[in-house]
């Protein structure tokens, strides 16, 4: 809640000016013209944080020095001051901010900038209690996401003397496009169509989604391998079920088909010669062959390293005698020098020159010479080692290979051996394919937990997508403009507009008065007269407030109406120049009717409404008008002192 209980200007030798008002009550400014009427809306737009300073350009712009609104809160008092921008600027961004039980009118030596522009706007809107509510255009659309702000609230607050009798535009600044696209993406928020957790709920809508397309991806890929791998390993389990490996049935799930292949690559595979019952001299060449295949792997792997080592031992052999090779120049010296001499000229070298001497290269040679002796004298030997193993080896490969044939021979003759063998050929080749399968195989997670996940999931998505659906949002929307449409057709009824007897309707597409007439729907912009367009403005205002006040909504609980008489002749104007007496009675009757109206549903609202009025009339004859009179401005007296200085 934000009612206004005092407007304070500051001039610029420190001295201030207080305009008071009740909060929760109509408060009437009665005045001449020029008396700085018109610019209490501008200060106070400015002081709650508008973009740019929108107060006519006079004394109330060159002799103040500050703005000041002392203000009612739901927590206690603020007092929000603000400097008005030097020279020709449009804004400022010196704030000062005070909040307390109770705040008294500070001194203009205290202002300071205790704050700026967007700091002062959360304040504000912390103090209406919004929430943080964000408009997202729908799908194709380019618009950017739209946060309500305290601006997006006081469109409903404010109506100037040049938008009050609009018949085009109903609410303050819509005239600007960008604005009324605003108030558009944000009413459903303010008449409370959508719920202070709207936010929440898109953020948790959002965050449910992305968990949904993981979970999905993740099934998704479960699924892809096992649609790849499901003929493939149904292939696999009929050959080995082909060949009695496995007796599963080919409905089984995929799991269990999976577990069966690891089975069978598992367990060792009997031998189907001995399934078959093959005789004695078979089984026993069979064992043979076992033993030769055994005794064959030494004799090949000895002679493996043989051959290696004869081949480092030559290469070996052959880096030595180059070496060799090279230190046979130390023989054309005949001598050696002692100490460091140059083994040339027998100059002596310095110490950080040394080199091996005569002897050391001659030692050198005489060893590398006796290595590589020694290497040339044992190839032989290595060779005949190789010679021998090799031997060992041909014998028993001859041996394997009469194996084989006695093996061949008895299978010729033993129709059942030759049948064992193939299967067990089969079964081989069946094990080889199931390995390589299985080995490729992903890990195949369990999914079920990410099933159950899922339906919860897409159960609490249904019921998001429900509440922050647009047909959701619409069908309360309508709800709530119902109730606000009631209160629209009584406003205007009390007090006599035209079209007032056929329902009347807020548009929220067009912004707009609609009267919904038996031939056709009639909008505000078709109907005639200022008086009309003054009514339906404030009738309009006064039933949104009601609802706003009704259901607790965040906007500022204060509606500014600036010369709402403006259509009518002055209800203080004399009789002559073409003005009749009845012509003068019927304006002041209409005009008091718009005031008895708003007196009405401010007294109705019990404290929920202020409002704060800026006109002519002064009516003497009505009792409610004189005790909601703040002050009469008139006979010199205007909102900025005449002996006020102007800026240096």
């Amino acid at each position: 809640m934000i009612q206004i209980r005092a407007i304070v200007i500051y001039s610029y030798d420190g001295r201030h000016r207080v305009v008071s008002f009740e909060p929760g009550r109509v408060n009437i400014i009665s005045g001449d013209s020029r008396t700085g009427k018109s610019a209490i809306l501008g200060i106070i737009d400015y002081c709650l944080g508008s973009k740019e300073i929108d107060v006519p350009e006079g004394k109330v712009r060159r002799n103040v020095s500050w703005f000041g609104l002392l203000l009612a809160t739901a927590r206690g008092q603020a007092f929000v001051a603000r400097q008005l921008p030097a020279g020709e600027g449009k804004s400022s961004e010196a704030i000062y901010v005070q909040t307390d039980s109770v705040v008294p009118i500070p001194a203009a030596a205290v202002l300071r900038t205790t704050t700026n522009r967007d700091g002062l706007r959360a304040l504000l809107a912390s103090w209406v209690g919004m929430s943080d509510y964000l408009y997202e255009p729908p799908p194709g659309q380019t618009r950017d996401p739209l946060a309500a702000s305290i601006s997006h609230a006081l469109t409903f607050c404010f109506q100037s003397q040049t938008e009050i009798a609009q018949r085009k535009h109903l609410f303050h600044g819509s005239s600007d496009r960008f604005v009324a696209q605003a108030i558009k993406d944000t009413l459903p928020y303010f008449l409370g169509a959508v719920t202070d957790d709207y936010v929440a709920q898109q953020q948790e809508l959002k965050r449910v989604r992305a968990e949904i397309r993981q979970i999905e991806r993740k099934l998704a890929e479960a699924a892809n391998i096992r649609g790849d791998g499901v003929g493939r390993a149904d292939t696999l389990l009929a050959e080995a079920k082909a060949i009695g490996l496995t007796t599963l049935d080919e409905s089984t799930p995929w799991q269990e088909k999976i577990d069966a292949l690891r089975t069978i690559q598992n367990t060792p595979v009997p031998s189907a010669a001995s399934e078959a019952g093959e005789d004695v001299e078979f089984h026993r060449l069979s064992d043979v062959r076992s033993e030769l295949v055994r005794e064959q792997r030494t004799p090949q792997s000895t002679l493996e390293r043989a051959r290696s080592f004869e081949g480092n031992s030559r290469g070996y052999a052959a880096e030595a005698r180059e070496h060799a090779a090279r230190l046979r120049a130390v023989t054309v010296f005949e001598h050696d020098t002692p100490g460091h001499a140059c083994p040339l000229c027998l100059q002596n070298l310095p110490e950080a020159s040394q080199v091996p001497s005569i002897g050391d290269l001659r030692a050198a040679q005489d060893y590398i010479g006796d290595r590589s002796g020694a290497m040339d004298s044992a190839t032989p030997r290595i060779a005949t080692a190789i010679q021998d193993v090799e031997a060992k080896l041909a014998e028993v490969r001859r041996r394997l290979d009469d194996n084989r044939t006695l093996l061949t021979a008895i299978k010729r003759g033993n129709q059942r051996l030759q049948l064992a063998t193939d299967t067990e050929a089969r079964r081989a080749m069946v094990l080889g394919r199931i390995s390589l399968y299985m080995e490729n195989i992903p890990q195949m997670p369990d999914v079920s937990e990410q099933q159950a996940r899922l339906a919860i999931l897409r159960e609490q998505e249904t019921q998001l997508d429900e509440a922050v659906s647009t047909d959701a949002i619409q069908a309360r929307m309508e709800s709530c403009l119902s109730n606000v449409n009631k209160n629209l057709s009584n406003y205007a009824r009390q007090i006599d507009l035209e079209y007032s007897d056929s329902p009347l309707r807020l548009d929220p597409r067009n912004l707009t008065i609609v009267a919904d007439t038996l031939e056709r729907p009639v909008s505000m912009r078709e109907i005639g007269s200022g008086e009309n367009h003054v009514g339906y403005h404030i009738v309009a205002h006064l039933a949104l407030h009601t609802w706003f006040a009704g259901r607790g909504r965040p906007v500022p609980s204060f509606l500014l109406l600036d010369q709402l008489s403006q259509a009518h002749f002055s209800p203080d104007t004399a009789p002559g120049n073409g003005v009749t007496q009845e012509k003068i009675d019927a304006d002041r009757r209409a005009v008091k009717r718009l005031f008895s109206l708003i007196f009405d549903v401010a007294e109705r609202l019990e404290g929920k409404l202020q409002v704060i009025i800026t006109d002519h009339p002064d009516f003497s004859d009505d009792a409610r008008f004189q005790a909601a009179l703040r002050e009469r401005w008139r006979d010199g007296l205007k909102l900025v002192p005449e002996d006020w200085p102007r800026a240096v």
